[in-house]
């Protein structure tokens, strides 16, 4: 069975409007999945945060917050643009299978 490795971007944001799926709260994360999006307070972000790594497009998180998830993923500003880095060595690019 081949396996293709797809990797998040993550966006680092000022603020959400969004309130958290779960139970309301303000959102301190959002996420889109192949199905749709997803709200996260702190709480619920960072108990997921292994989930949300292998399931999501793109990740926003909010600049003051600490995520659970962001140690496995680097982000870098340049000149106001937004560079993702999972910082896994030896993962395979999308079009590659292993």
């Amino acid at each position: 069975m081949e396996h293709i490795t797809f990797s998040a971007s993550m966006e680092v944001v000022p603020e959400l409007t969004e309130r958290c799926d779960r139970c309301g709260a303000a959102a301190k994360l959002t996420c889109v999945l192949a199905g749709g999006g997803l709200a996260f307070c702190g709480h619920h972000a960072n108990l997921h945060a292994e989930t949300i790594l292998r399931s999501a497009v793109t990740v926003q998180v909010v600049t003051d917050f600490a995520w659970r998830g962001a140690s496995a993923t680097s982000v870098s500003t340049v000149d106001d643009w937004q560079i993702a880095d999972r910082g896994r060595p030896n993962r395979p690019y999308r079009n590659e299978t292993h």
